[in-house]
C-alpha cells in the first residue's frame, strides 16, 4: 500500500511554493493601494448595502481613519478594539488602524457587557470602536472600565449611552475623520510583527486572543485564492460578520487582493436578509455556514425559491451538515455546496473542497501550504484509512501565540504543529472526514458517541430542522445522551414522531440512541454561530442539580 502521505498530498499541494515576502511592508499596500495604478482604481471595490465604493474612494475612507487615529496620539504598536457589526467604519477602521501600524482586535457585537469588559482588561486596548447601538452595553460597566482605555469612538450620530469619564476621550466617529485628508503614508511593519487579533469563540474556556502576523496578506491570499480559483471579476459575500475569519478573509482580504469585489451588510444574515443581498448584488461566489444554509433551504420551502443564478461557487465551514442538506441545495439550485474545515488560530481553512476536486459530505484535501497530520490519544501519528486522530496542522500563518495566555498557548502550539481539537479520519482518496470535536464525545455503557453522527441521523426525519445531542450524568450516575431538536414549523410532537427518531438513531447503534428528547425553539450557538453543546451541558446539569 502506499505511503498514507502520497494519499493526502496532491501533486499540485506538493509543488506549492509561498510567495516570497518583504521584511518590511504594510498590508495596505499588499491588499489595496496597489490597484490605484491599475484600472482597478475606478472598479467597485465594497459594496455595503445600498452604497458602493471604489477601491480609491474606500481608500480615502481608510486614510481619513488612519489620519484621525493618529491625531488621537494613538501610539504605533497599540491595539484598538472594535465592537460592532459590517459598515464602511468598521471596515476603514480595521485597515486604518493596520496603515498606522495600530493592532485591530476584533471581537462579535453579540458579546454581553461583562465580555465587553473582559476583552477591554485583557487586550489594555488603549483605544475603543463602537457602534452606537452597542454603546449602554459601556454604561453598563462604567466601573469596571480598565485604566488603559483613553479613547471611545462611535459610530453614529451621537455617542449614545457611551459615558464620559475621567479623561477619557469619546468622539464620533465622524468627529475622528473630520477635516483629516484622503492619503496617508502607510507605516512600514516588519513581516513578523503582530498585525492583528481575533479572539476565539471561548467553548472551552475564556475567549483567547489570537495573534497575527503581517506576512498572512501575501501567504493567505496566495494559498486561498489560488486554491479556491479567486480572480479580479469575482463579486464575493460572506454571510459571517467581519469580526469572524470565515468573514474577512475569504470575503475582503482576498477579493481585494486580486482587485474583485467584496459585498457586506449591516443587516444580520436571516434568511430574508441573505436573500436579499444576493438577489440585489449578485454574487458569484458566498461563503456561509450550515445554519444559515439550512434556513435559505427553510424560506425556499415555506416562503419562494430564490434567485440565485449568479452563484457558481458555494462554500461553507464550522459544522457538518447531513447528507439531504447537500442534496436539496442542489436540486434546488444546481449548486455543490464545498464544505471545509478552518480555525482562526490557524488562518483560516486548512482542509477544503474546491471545485476541481470535491468529495460531498467531506470536508476535501489540505490547502496549499497547510501541512495535516493526525495523532492518536498515545501521541503517535494515524497512517491507515478510517481511523480517528486529532488534527494537527502546520503553517506559517499559526496564531503567534494566546495574548496573555501562557499555558493554553503552551498547550496549543507544539513545534511548528497547531493542536485543533477537531477529530478527523481519511479516507482511501485522502478526503477527511469529521468525527467531532475532542470535548465533545463522550462514552455510553462503554463506547464512545459522536454527537455529529447522532445528530445526523436525528435530522435526517422531514420534520427536523436541527438537533444537538450532548451527555448527562442520569440518577445512577451513569452517563446518558440528551438530543435537543428544533422541528420545523407546523411539526406536531407526538408518540409517533419520537419513535420515528429513535429508530433512525438506532440503525447506527442501540447504545446512541438518546434516553431523552427534548423539543426546544431554538439552539444555544456561540458567537461563531456553532451549536454551544457547551452551554446546553451546563443548562442540564444545573437542571438536574435544580
Amino acid at each position: 500500500m502506499s505511503d498514507h502521505k502520497d494519499i493526502i498530498f496532491g501533486d499540485e499541494w506538493r509543488a506549492w511554493n509561498d510567495p516570497e515576502i518583504p521584511e518590511y511592508f504594510n498590508p495596505n499596500n499588499v491588499v489595496l493601494d496597489k490597484h490605484l495604478s491599475t484600472e482597478k482604481a475606478e472598479a467597485t471595490a465594497l459594496i455595503v448595502d445600498d452604497e458602493s465604493y471604489s477601491y480609491q474612494e474606500f481608500i480615502g475612507h481608510v486614510c481619513r481613519a488612519a489620519n484621525g487615529l493618529k491625531a488621537l496620539n494613538i501610539e504605533t504598536g497599540s491595539r484598538i478594539l472594535l465592537f460592532g457589526t459590517d459598515s464602511v467604519e468598521y471596515m476603514a477602521m480595521w485597515f486604518g488602524a493596520i496603515r498606522a501600524g495600530i493592532v485591530p482586535v476584533v471581537v462579535s457585537d453579540a458579546y454581553k457587557a461583562p465580555n465587553l469588559a473582559y476583552f477591554l482588561q485583557d487586550t489594555a486596548a488603549k483605544s475603543l470602536f463602537i457602534d452606537v447601538e452597542q454603546s449602554e452595553k459601556l454604561g453598563d460597566i462604567a466601573d469596571d472600565m480598565p485604566w488603559t482605555l483613553e479613547n471611545v469612538i462611535v459610530r453614529g450620530s451621537d455617542i449614545g449611552g457611551a459615558p464620559e469619564a475621567g479623561d477619557r476621550n469619546t468622539l464620533t466617529y465622524n468627529e475622528m475623520v473630520e477635516g483629516h485628508p484622503t492619503t496617508f503614508a502607510p507605516v512600514p511593519l516588519h513581516y513578523n510583527d503582530v498585525t492583528y487579533m481575533f479572539y476565539s469563540g471561548g467553548t472551552t474556556g475564556p475567549a483567547k486572543g489570537i495573534t497575527h502576523l503581517a506576512h498572512d496578506f501575501y501567504l493567505v491570499p496566495e494559498r486561498h485564492g489560488t486554491f479556491m480559483e479567486y480572480g479580479p471579476d469575482d463579486v464575493v459575500h460572506a454571510t459571517s460578520k467581519k469580526y469572524f475569519t470565515h468573514g474577512i478573509w475569504p470575503a475582503v482580504l482576498i477579493p481585494f487582493y486580486f482587485g474583485a469585489t467584496s459585498v457586506i451588510s449591516r443587516l444580520p444574515p436571516t434568511a430574508e436578509n441573505v436573500v436579499g443581498v444576493i438577489e440585489k448584488t449578485k454574487p458569484n461566489k458566498l461563503i456561509t455556514v450550515p445554519t444559515i444554509i439550512k434556513n435559505l433551504l427553510l424560506f425556499a420551502e415555506q416562503e419562494r425559491v430564490p434567485d440565485f443564478s449568479s452563484l457558481e461557487l458555494v462554500t461553507s465551514a464550522s459544522e457538518k451538515m447531513p447528507p439531504e442538506v447537500f442534496e436539496k441545495f442542489e436540486e434546488l439550485f444546481s449548486l455543490e455546496i464545498l464544505d471545509s474545515i478552518g480555525s482562526s488560530e490557524i488562518t483560516y481553512e486548512w482542509i477544503a473542497n474546491r471545485p476541481k476536486e470535491y468529495r460531498r459530505g467531506s470536508l476535501g484535501k489540505p490547502v496549499f501550504g497547510y501541512d495535516v497530520k493526525l495523532m492518536d490519544d498515545d501521541g503517535n501519528e494515524v497512517t491507515e484509512v478510517n481511523t480517528d486522530g486529532e488534527a494537527w496542522i502546520g503553517s506559517s500563518t499559526t496564531c503567534f501565540f494566546y495574548w496573555r495566555k501562557l499555558e493554553k498557548s503552551r498547550d496549543t502550539f507544539v513545534g511548528e504543529w497547531a493542536r485543533t481539537g477537531d477529530t478527523l479520519q481519511f479516507d482511501d482518496d485522502g478526503y477527511f472526514w469529521f468525527s467531532g470535536r475532542s470535548d465533545d464525545v463522550f462514552k455510553v455503557k462503554g463506547l464512545w458517541v459522536s454527537p455529529i453522527e447522532v445528530e445526523a441521523a436525528i435530522t435526517e426525519h422531514d420534520g427536523v430542522l436541527e438537533a444537538a445531542v450532548v451527555s448527562y450524568e442520569d440518577s445512577e450516575g451513569l452517563t446518558q445522551a440528551k438530543a435537543f431538536i428544533v422541528l420545523k414549523p407546523g411539526v406536531e410532537v407526538d408518540d409517533k414522531l419520537v419513535a420515528e427518531l429513535k429508530d433512525g438513531v438506532r440503525k447506527i447503534g442501540g447504545y446512541k440512541v438518546p434516553q431523552e428528547m427534548a423539543f426546544v425553539d431554538m439552539l444555544p450557538r456561540t458567537t461563531l454561530m456553532k451549536i454551544d453543546r457547551r452551554a446546553l451541558r451546563e443548562l442540564e446539569a444545573q437542571a438536574r442539580q435544580g
